[in-house]
């Protein structure tokens, strides 16, 4: 087994609270224990194969958000309980099976994003090859889940698949970030502003809703523009931006929006890039952040018309709700460790 050497930038992203570990080697026992412990599983094993056993396993991110990726060379079956997470999982190669025990297993296309079962003991079997994985903090994940909403945080009940047309936004959102995220010298600010995208990305995904209803439908002009602002806030977006992903003229957007929503498109861009800055910062560790990497993050350019419009939404300065102590979600204060890791992407 080798392990990766810690350096002196690693002790400062133990500082700054985003961890990044590696860990591979080529005896099964030692990747039995290993996975046991990572996956909460029992009765894992590992089956002889042609090739030589080998195992590798990354993970890189912070109390909230981790990206991971673990490859296996050799056939795996065992029960998992992850607990108090939520995982994002799909396979490079497909092929493996969950719930394997029940009439309504599921098998994962090569590519094709799922969410593991949650709150339950679960069979698995996987042939050879790569997984990538996306691991929430449960407390966390239950919290975005209700931003906007006077409901409790709950235990979220995510179906396991859901049709391919769901995914399409949730998959842009890790192509885009991904690789920013499995930079472990992105922190702070920058990184929470990450892991509430790709956190609301997923609950949008995965959240249980009435098919048969939906596709009856229709996608409205508003919905279509919104789809595209939630997707793409953080950049310099115009009017004809959002009527060209709308596939409407400027007027007509405007026309839309001015009945639905009794705003413009733009005003409505700037209320949502103020609802993601506020988030940002009530995340955010005052010590290792500041207003200005929140709002940059969110869209704004503009610092002291940034802070016009928040003051005259909330009632407070950004500088107000970063120092603050109200919290809707707690700023995590540990790393990804070896003993508690849990499985990636790359």
């Amino acid at each position: 087994m080798t392990t990766v050497t810690p350096s002196p930038a690693d002790t400062e992203l133990r500082r700054t609270h985003v961890g990044e570990f590696v860990r591979r080697g080529t005896d099964p026992e030692e990747a039995l224990s290993f996975y046991q412990e990572v996956y909460d599983g029992r009765d894992l094993a590992f089956a002889p194969g042609p090739m030589p056993f080998g195992f590798r396993y990354r993970a890189t991110g912070d109390g909230r958000v981790s990206l991971r990726t673990s490859s296996v060379s050799a056939q795996r079956s065992g029960v998992l309980a992850p607990d108090r997470q939520y995982i994002l999982a799909w396979s490079v190669e497909g092929g493996i099976v969950l719930d394997d025990d029940r009439e309504d297993a599921v098998v994962l296309r090569p590519g094709v994003p799922v969410m593991y079962p949650a709150g339950r003991p679960f069979h698995a079997s996987a042939p050879p090859g790569t997984q990538h994985l996306v691991h929430f903090d449960a407390d966390f994940l239950e919290a975005v889940a209700v931003v906007g909403t006077d409901a409790p945080p709950t235990p979220l009940a995510f179906p396991v698949q859901v049709p391919p047309e769901r995914l399409g936004p949730l998959v842009s959102v890790l192509r885009e970030i991904a690789p920013t995220m499995l930079d472990p010298l992105v922190v702070d600010g920058d990184r929470a502003v990450l892991d509430l995208r790709l956190a609301e990305a997923a609950v949008e995904a995965f959240r249980p809703v009435d098919e048969a209803a939906a596709r009856n439908t229709p996608i409205t002009t508003v919905e279509r523009a919104k789809a595209f602002m939630y997707a793409h806030f953080d950049r310099s977006l115009a009017a004809t931006d959002i009527a060209a992903a709308a596939e409407v003229s400027v007027r007509t957007l405007q026309e839309a929006f001015q009945r639905y929503e009794c705003s413009t498109p733009t005003a409505w861009l700037r209320d949502l890039r103020l609802e993601k800055a506020r988030l940002g910062l009530q995340l955010a560790d005052v010590r290792e952040t500041s207003v200005a990497a929140v709002a940059q993050s969110c869209g704004f350019r503009h610092m002291g018309r940034f802070s016009g419009a928040y003051y005259r939404r909330y009632g407070e300065y950004p500088g107000d709700t970063l120092r603050g102590q109200r919290r809707l979600i707690a700023v995590a204060a540990r790393t990804v460790e070896p003993e508690r890791a849990e499985t990636v992407l790359t």
